[in-house]
């Protein structure tokens, strides 16, 4: 992917973090993981019940349980920078930043300084649009409470949105996790799409409920879309990157997802380990067809406190006119 050019005040912005440029796309195969049920399959029912254990009974017990991970989000944080091509994008929206947060996982791993720092050094680079991209909590609505603040101060020039994931459900509690987004001043996107207006022109935002755990409703997410920006290119959050290629039989132009992690605990220069995609869209950048998904590594950490050559990241991305 090209270098493109920075303006003064996002390049200071970028130096306060670890700054990548994502490769170019690779092509995206349909064909699913043999032996691998991202739902109901035993290893991610046992790796499931062992995180929530852990996070509800264990690490919570623990003094100082968050010093660790609080060291690796401010010594490792990472912004995955790339332009996106979008056909039929209106020139208004040529040069529009979306920022991409996903997997925050509030809990015993994550203080409300560390965050409120992390936030901060996110917040210089002045997106146009923030993008929550689902796992705000882990296992409970009372972990995110003290992330208010936080969350305020992230906020978009054309507007700030959320998904659910998977861990938002974990909690059964989803009204309290759309009340504290709402306290926050950031919309809520649960099978539903917003117009975002520059120039006197429109693209679409959509967002659903997680792929595996939530009520994804695909179909009515995009029918809002083109009815809040007729004619349009649809940009899709996604907690989960598998909704990929139904989102692309769609005609969205482009899925911003989170959810595996990355891996979060790697060998350096070797395949995932924990692969939490049923088609291998593990982090990066991929297409297929005219869509496009980009698939963040994610912010925060669950089961373990760790990250081990797979750094914390956001994504910021750029919309260019193809």
């Amino acid at each position: 992917m090209r270098r493109r050019a920075l303006d003064p005040p996002r390049r200071a912005a970028l130096d306060d973090v670890s700054h990548v440029h994502l490769e170019p796309p690779h092509a995206a195969s349909r064909e699913p993981r043999r032996h691998f049920d991202p739902k109901y399959g035993w290893f991610r029912r046992w790796e499931r019940a062992t995180s929530l254990y852990l996070s509800r009974h264990v690490w919570p017990r623990i003094p100082g349980a968050s010093l660790l991970y609080g060291a690796i989000l401010h010594r490792s944080l990472t912004v995955g920078e790339t332009d996106i091509a979008v056909a039929g994008l209106p020139g208004a929206f040529d040069g529009t930043t979306l920022l991409f947060v996903s997997d925050v996982h509030a809990g015993p791993f994550l203080s409300a300084r560390a965050l409120a720092a992390a936030f901060g050094r996110l917040a210089s680079l002045a997106p146009d649009v923030v993008i929550h991209g689902g796992d705000i909590a882990t296992s409970n609505v009372a972990e995110v409470l003290p992330h208010a603040d936080a969350v305020r101060s992230l906020t978009g020039s054309l507007g700030t949105f959320a998904v659910y994931g998977n861990h938002d459900h974990y909690t059964r509690a989803l009204p309290g996790i759309a009340a504290f987004y709402a306290s926050c001043g950031v919309r809520l996107l649960w099978n539903e799409a917003a117009s975002l207006e520059r120039g006197g022109e429109r693209i679409a935002l959509a967002g659903i409920d997680d792929w595996n755990f939530g009520r994804p409703d695909l179909p009515r997410a995009i029918d809002e879309a083109h009815r809040a920006a007729p004619g349009a290119p649809v940009v899709l959050a996604s907690h989960n990157p598998d909704a990929f290629f139904e989102a692309a039989s769609t005609g969205v132009a482009l899925v911003l997802a989170g959810h595996t992690h990355g891996g979060q605990v790697r060998i350096p220069g070797r395949p995932v380990l924990v692969r939490m995609s049923r088609y291998r869209l593990d982090e990066g950048h991929y297409r297929h067809g005219d869509c496009q998904i980009v698939v963040s590594r994610g912010f925060g950490a669950s089961g373990i406190p760790l990250r081990v050559a797979c750094p914390p990241e956001a994504l910021l991305v750029t919309l260019r006119c193809a």
